[in-house]
Protein backbone atom coordinates (compact mmCIF):
# COMPACT_ATOMS: atom_id res chain seq x y z
CA UNK A 1 0.00 0.00 0.00
CA UNK A 2 1.04 3.71 -0.86
CA UNK A 3 -0.24 6.95 1.08
CA UNK A 4 -2.65 8.84 -0.62
CA UNK A 5 -1.49 11.51 -3.43
CA UNK A 6 -5.46 12.94 -3.91
CA UNK A 7 -8.46 12.91 -2.39
CA UNK A 8 -10.77 9.90 -1.13
CA UNK A 9 -14.40 9.69 -0.76
CA UNK A 10 -15.04 7.27 2.31
CA UNK A 11 -17.94 5.68 3.73
CA UNK A 12 -19.11 6.72 7.48
CA UNK A 13 -21.49 4.92 9.14
CA UNK A 14 -23.70 7.55 11.10
CA UNK A 15 -24.43 7.67 14.33
CA UNK A 16 -20.90 6.80 15.33
CA UNK A 17 -21.97 4.90 18.22
CA UNK A 18 -24.10 2.19 16.32
CA UNK A 19 -23.47 -1.24 15.59
CA UNK A 20 -25.54 -4.51 14.63
CA UNK A 21 -25.06 -7.88 15.21
CA UNK A 22 -26.63 -10.75 13.11
CA UNK A 23 -28.52 -12.71 16.23
CA UNK A 24 -28.26 -16.66 17.20
CA UNK A 25 -30.52 -19.54 16.53
CA UNK A 26 -33.25 -19.54 18.96
CA UNK A 27 -32.48 -15.97 20.71
CA UNK A 28 -35.06 -13.26 22.02
CA UNK A 29 -33.39 -10.12 22.47
CA UNK A 30 -35.16 -7.53 24.57
CA UNK A 31 -35.16 -3.65 23.50
CA UNK A 32 -32.56 -2.36 26.60
CA UNK A 33 -30.96 -5.51 26.50
CA UNK A 34 -27.02 -5.60 26.71
CA UNK A 35 -26.13 -8.13 23.91
CA UNK A 36 -22.99 -10.52 23.74
CA UNK A 37 -21.78 -12.48 21.42
CA UNK A 38 -21.52 -16.56 21.68
CA UNK A 39 -18.57 -18.29 21.00
CA UNK A 40 -19.76 -17.92 17.12
CA UNK A 41 -19.65 -14.41 16.71
CA UNK A 42 -23.86 -14.00 16.81
CA UNK A 43 -25.82 -11.73 19.85
CA UNK A 44 -27.64 -13.36 22.26
CA UNK A 45 -28.83 -11.76 25.37
CA UNK A 46 -25.64 -11.25 27.12
CA UNK A 47 -24.40 -14.19 29.18
CA UNK A 48 -21.21 -13.76 31.74
CA UNK A 49 -17.99 -14.21 29.92
CA UNK A 50 -19.83 -13.22 26.37
CA UNK A 51 -18.21 -10.16 24.88
CA UNK A 52 -20.42 -7.42 24.86
CA UNK A 53 -21.53 -6.15 21.68
CA UNK A 54 -24.14 -3.53 22.99
CA UNK A 55 -27.53 -2.35 24.14
CA UNK A 56 -30.31 -3.41 21.62
CA UNK A 57 -32.61 -0.50 20.03
CA UNK A 58 -35.12 -2.56 19.50
CA UNK A 59 -37.25 -6.32 20.35
CA UNK A 60 -35.99 -9.33 18.53
CA UNK A 61 -37.22 -12.38 18.43
CA UNK A 62 -35.61 -15.20 16.42
CA UNK A 63 -36.26 -17.96 18.36
CA UNK A 64 -37.55 -19.52 15.95
CA UNK A 65 -34.54 -19.16 13.49
CA UNK A 66 -31.22 -20.24 12.09
CA UNK A 67 -28.01 -18.10 13.24
CA UNK A 68 -28.57 -15.07 11.39
CA UNK A 69 -31.93 -15.04 10.00
CA UNK A 70 -32.15 -11.39 12.27
CA UNK A 71 -29.53 -8.50 12.91
CA UNK A 72 -30.09 -6.55 16.26
CA UNK A 73 -29.38 -2.54 16.09
CA UNK A 74 -27.30 -1.64 18.81
CA UNK A 75 -26.18 1.46 20.80
CA UNK A 76 -22.19 0.30 21.35
CA UNK A 77 -20.45 3.84 22.30
CA UNK A 78 -22.15 5.89 25.20
CA UNK A 79 -23.66 6.40 28.42
CA UNK A 80 -26.08 4.70 29.72
CA UNK A 81 -28.62 4.64 33.72
CA UNK A 82 -27.41 1.27 35.35
CA UNK A 83 -28.87 -0.33 38.51
CA UNK A 84 -25.77 -1.77 40.25
CA UNK A 85 -26.34 -2.52 43.86
CA UNK A 86 -24.84 -0.87 46.82
CA UNK A 87 -23.02 1.77 44.57
CA UNK A 88 -22.14 5.13 46.34
CA UNK A 89 -20.40 8.10 45.32
CA UNK A 90 -16.90 6.63 46.44
CA UNK A 91 -17.32 4.38 43.41
CA UNK A 92 -16.82 6.68 40.51
CA UNK A 93 -14.50 6.03 37.82
CA UNK A 94 -14.61 1.84 38.99
CA UNK A 95 -15.04 -0.94 36.08
CA UNK A 96 -18.89 -2.34 35.70
CA UNK A 97 -19.57 -5.65 34.66
CA UNK A 98 -22.92 -7.65 33.92
CA UNK A 99 -23.36 -11.13 34.62
CA UNK A 100 -26.41 -10.85 32.02
CA UNK A 101 -28.14 -8.57 29.91
CA UNK A 102 -29.48 -6.53 32.90
CA UNK A 103 -27.45 -7.37 36.45
CA UNK A 104 -24.22 -5.34 36.39
CA UNK A 105 -22.49 -5.24 38.85
CA UNK A 106 -18.77 -3.88 40.39
CA UNK A 107 -17.48 -7.57 40.79
CA UNK A 108 -15.00 -8.97 37.39
CA UNK A 109 -14.81 -12.49 38.30
CA UNK A 110 -16.36 -14.28 35.64
CA UNK A 111 -18.78 -11.44 34.39
CA UNK A 112 -17.99 -9.66 30.86
CA UNK A 113 -16.50 -5.81 31.20
CA UNK A 114 -19.11 -2.98 30.60
CA UNK A 115 -17.70 -0.01 31.18
CA UNK A 116 -16.59 2.55 33.86
CA UNK A 117 -18.91 4.54 36.61
CA UNK A 118 -19.35 8.42 35.47
CA UNK A 119 -21.23 9.42 38.37
CA UNK A 120 -24.06 8.23 40.41
CA UNK A 121 -27.78 9.35 39.27
CA UNK A 122 -29.70 8.03 42.59
CA UNK A 123 -29.39 5.54 45.21
CA UNK A 124 -28.50 2.25 43.50
CA UNK A 125 -28.16 3.90 40.05
CA UNK A 126 -25.01 5.01 38.25
CA UNK A 127 -24.48 6.79 34.83
CA UNK A 128 -21.76 4.11 33.23
CA UNK A 129 -19.70 5.14 30.01
CA UNK A 130 -19.25 2.20 27.67
CA UNK A 131 -17.06 1.60 24.23
CA UNK A 132 -17.83 -1.52 22.67
CA UNK A 133 -16.66 -0.23 19.73
CA UNK A 134 -13.07 -0.93 21.78
CA UNK A 135 -11.40 -3.87 23.53
CA UNK A 136 -12.15 -3.86 27.46
CA UNK A 137 -7.60 -3.45 27.63
CA UNK A 138 -8.39 -0.65 25.06
CA UNK A 139 -10.88 1.23 27.04
CA UNK A 140 -9.11 0.68 30.40
CA UNK A 141 -6.12 1.91 28.56
CA UNK A 142 -7.90 5.18 27.84
CA UNK A 143 -9.46 5.70 31.26
CA UNK A 144 -7.84 7.47 34.05
CA UNK A 145 -6.49 5.47 37.09
CA UNK A 146 -8.58 6.53 40.59
CA UNK A 147 -7.70 6.04 43.85
CA UNK A 148 -9.84 3.11 44.19
CA UNK A 149 -7.28 1.05 41.96
CA UNK A 150 -10.30 0.69 39.08
CA UNK A 151 -11.59 -2.79 40.35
Amino acid sequence: MTKLNTDITRTFEIPNDANSVPVAEGAKIYEGALVGRNAAGYGRPLQAGDAPAGFAKDHVDNANGDDGDKNAELKSKGKVALTIGGITTADVGRKVYASDDDTFTLTKAGNSFVGFVARIEKDGTAIVAFDFLFTETEAAAAQPTNENGGE
